[in-house]
């Protein structure tokens, strides 16, 4: 079951990283910090965006680092 903050969070989150797509990693920071729609910066709701955050970028990278394998370029990793 997915925590009432995360459910929020969440889909938030991913819209952002699909708006912000090819920008740099300066604009797709300054694009989370202000769909923040916690208000306060601090306690719990905060720890969970940020988990969030890290939970979906990592996939998203994660993803990209299979795809090139499958593509027979890991050798650049």
């Amino acid at each position: 079951m997915k925590s009432y903050w995360r459910s929020i969070a969440a889909p938030i989150i991913r819209k952002v990283i699909l708006e912000t797509k090819g920008k740099t990693e300066k604009e797709i920071r300054k694009a989370l910090i202000e769909a923040y729609p916690f208000g306060e910066r601090a306690m719990h709701p905060y720890k969970i965006w940020c988990d969030e955050i890290r939970n979906q970028r990592e996939l998203k990278a994660k993803k990209k680092t299979e795809q090139l394998k499958q593509q027979g370029q890991e050798e650049l990793f």
